[in-house]
């Protein structure tokens, strides 16, 4: 098994864990949408928004880099090297415990000690080796025009384009924050990892946005940055009903 397998298996544990339990439909329930504009959208990572695609754009800098790094340095000090340096303290030099008890006793406590430090192993060494890794370009596309979404990889790897309607998408409560709350997440077909998105508003009002969007038989959801768009967009409207209606 290549280690990025092995990562994803392990953080797929993780992932159900801090998911919701339900998929979210991916058509248009009605209510009330979030209406994009200049406050709503983070421009800097916005490639494009218009009638044919929306394009954000999630490269992780060396900045991110470091962080990763630093992560897995402090997983290090703070959990396993404390393990490792314990070890012969509690099982002592002679085969039994320096209190006294019997090994296995010593063994028993040794195990369920580090069993927390040890867990975080695999992503201690994620962080080390995600930022000589980490992709190049991270575009997450929301294609109007094919009704299909490219999912950028997680940590690495290549990206996967998806029917729109038959995307996969939850609540997961994100990692990224100390304050906990919920993001919206699409999971990628191929490895089950989630990648997360959203104009970190209101979750419904963000989904039913998508949802609109990505809509072709529905005009341009409300929003003055579509206001440039929305004459040439009815025009296409008017003629693929026509074209159905021949």
């Amino acid at each position: 098994m290549a280690f990025i397998d092995f990562i994803h298996k392990y953080m797929s544990v993780v992932d159900r864990v801090r998911s919701t339990k339900e998929w979210l439909p991916v058509k248009y329930q009605g209510g009330e949408v979030t209406i994009p504009n200049h406050d709503s959208v983070y421009w800097p990572a916005t490639a494009q928004l218009d009638d044919n695609k929306y394009v954000y754009e999630n490269t992780p800098g060396d900045v991110d880099a470091a962080a990763w790094a630093g992560i897995g340095l402090f997983g290090l000090i703070a959990g396993v090297i404390p393990s490792l340096s314990i070890l012969p303290r509690i099982l002592g030099v002679t085969g039994s415990s320096s209190h006294g008890d019997p090994l296995w006793v010593s063994l028993f406590f040794f195990l369920c000690f580090s069993a927390v430090a040890f867990l975080p192993i695999p992503a201690i060494l994620l962080s080390f080796v995600y930022p000589f890794k980490r992709p190049k370009e991270r575009l997450l596309i929301w294609d109007r025009e094919n009704g299909t979404v490219t999912l950028p990889p997680r940590f690495w790897g290549e990206p996967e384009v998806v029917p729109f309607k038959d995307l996969k998408v939850k609540k997961i409560r994100n990692l990224g924050s100390f304050v906990q709350f919920h993001v919206l997440a699409a999971f990628r077909p191929s490895d089950g990892q989630p990648i997360e998105f959203g104009l970190l508003h209101n979750n419904d009002k963000d989904w039913a946005f998508y949802c609109w969007y990505m809509d072709k038989t529905r005009p341009l959801p409300p929003g003055e940055v579509f206001d440039p768009y929305r004459e040439r967009d009815e025009e296409r409207r008017r003629r693929e009903m026509a074209g159905e209606g021949e």
